[in-house]
């Protein structure tokens, strides 16, 4: 955390017969002096000791009046704040590590104006997984406090707290009409989400990587030096709904594929210059020669997730065969966040969350509000609604018609179908079963069938540009048609 000596606003400037003199002030500074004494006025006519106010105000209104206008002033983007006594302290206390969570993970940022706040996804058999939440849930209510109105700082504080303390979210869930309402207990949450498969019929090796965290390096070296023993023929890296974690573990990562001393990252100050560069400190690990990598993104990949991804598919762009780099992004558009924020703390307990720079990705490339654009554009499948199931269950076949024609020898399915609830599966079953239905990672797993096949085809098909126009021209999946009009 850095701290920094604010020169008291009185320093810059002298009265003469009540006018202000400004020495050597640029226009946003001389803006900035003459707003002050109009905020010196109201303070006097509201709050001061000759108030023309109706009532005495008591210290409490007046320091939350302050912190609303420092609010107002300090909020000029959506990740720059500013935080008032109680705020810090909550936060402070809640970094200590004597609070503890409920095993969720939440968007990188929250517009104040919002309702709700959508959970990303599940810690596996954490509580609040245990307690019944789903991803794709939408948290309105938080014990007594809406979630309107709450930035993410303020929802995460909230979520938290002591050891076994039960905490009351009510959350709005498709198709269902009413708020659905959960008691999770707080406990201690692992800081990973990952599960490795291999994909046998397609000798392929996937990883899920939800969150980055020191395990990662170790988990993501381990499946690419089991996948070169194999030699497999392709590695799909899942960083869907990973919304950042340790930016080390990404860089880390990062050095797994790329030469020593790779610029990864790069942050630039508000003179667009850049004060820290950030470079793979070690040797790559060997690979298949060819062998492509497919990471998969979607909206709610961000930061961390959004540097590795990016970079790769940058260097892989520009590489030359030696380089022995082939990396191909699949989903859709990433989050976009490219900024970086500090936290520097102020007299009576207070703080300025500020964004203090921007990051840029190789070849001086901005994310920020952007994004990283897939190679190859696919939206996730959406599995038909509730009642979209029940409409087709009930009118859309034969079978529901009364006194059907049955088929000479045929069962009737209702009474084989087994009457006793299946048993819970474990997180990395049920994760399994979801991935084995996946329509993005099914496309994906087609890409890199595809590619060996044009491989095979071509043995002089080795260049990452070449590879990608192939997949471009006979993999239509989320590329439109080119239709000509038949003329009689």
């Amino acid at each position: 955390m850095k701290f920094y000596v604010l020169a008291p606003l009185f320093l810059l400037t002298f009265f003469i017969n009540g006018r202000v003199i400004q020495s050597n002030l640029s226009p946003a500074e001389q803006q900035l002096v003459e707003l002050s004494q109009t905020l010196n006025e109201v303070f006097s006519l509201m709050y001061g000791s000759n108030a023309h106010y109706y009532k005495k105000l008591t210290a409490k209104e007046i320091k939350e009046g302050m912190e609303k206008a420092f609010q107002a002033l300090a909020n000029q983007d959506p990740h720059s704040s500013f935080l008032g006594s109680d705020e810090c302290k909550s936060l402070t206390e809640k970094m200590s590590g004597q609070f503890f969570g409920i095993g969720i993970l939440l968007p990188g940022d929250k517009d104040p104006e919002e309702e709700f706040v959508p959970v990303i996804e599940l810690v596996p058999n954490g509580p609040a997984e245990k307690a019944g939440l789903k991803g794709g849930d939408k948290i309105i209510q938080i014990n007594e406090a809406v979630v309107k109105g709450m930035k993410l700082d303020e929802v995460m504080i909230n979520l938290k707290g002591e050891k076994h303390t039960k905490v009351i979210i009510k959350v709005m869930r498709t198709n269902h009409a009413e708020p659905l309402e959960f008691t999770v207990i707080r406990d201690i949450i692992k800081d990973e989400i990952s599960a490795s498969f291999y994909i046998e019929q397609h000798d392929i090796y996937y990883f899920l990587l939800s969150v980055f965290s020191e395990k990662s390096i170790k988990h993501v070296q381990a499946l690419l030096e089991d996948a070169h023993k194999k030699e497999c023929k392709g590695i799909i890296i899942d960083l869907r709904n990973n919304t950042g974690g340790l930016f080390d573990a990404a860089l880390d990562i990062a050095g797994l594929f790329l030469p020593k001393g790779s610029v990864v990252a790069t942050t630039k100050n508000r003179d667009n210059k850049v004060i820290e560069s950030w470079k793979t400190t070690r040797k790559p690990l060997p690979r298949k020669e060819g062998m492509p990598i497919f990471f998969l993104v979607n909206n709610y990949t961000a930061s961390s997730a959004e540097i590795l991804s990016g970079s790769l598919q940058l260097y892989a762009q520009k590489s030359k065969p030696k380089d022995n780099l082939h990396v191909f992004i699949v989903g859709t558009e990433t989050f976009g966040k490219g900024s970086v924020q500090e936290v520097i703390p102020l007299s009576g307990e207070c703080a300025l969350k500020m964004t203090t720079s921007l990051y840029y990705l190789p070849f001086d490339t901005c994310v920020q509000g952007k994004g990283i654009t897939p190679d190859f554009v696919i939206e996730n499948y959406t599995p038909p609604s509730d009642t979209a199931r029940w409409m087709r269950d009930q009118f859309g076949r034969e079978s529901v018609l009364k006194k059907h024609i049955k088929p000479h020898g045929s069962i009737d399915d209702k009474k084989s179908k087994k009457s006793k609830k299946e048993e819970e599966l474990p997180w990395k079953e049920k994760r399994k079963d979801l991935l084995a239905q996946d329509f993005a990672l099914q496309n994906t797993v087609t890409l890199i069938d595809l590619l060996n096949v044009g491989k095979k085809a071509n043995p002089k098909m080795i260049l990452h540009s070449e590879q990608l126009s192939f997949l471009k021209s006979n993999y239509m999946i989320g590329q439109k048609l080119m239709l000509k009009e038949l003329k009689d």
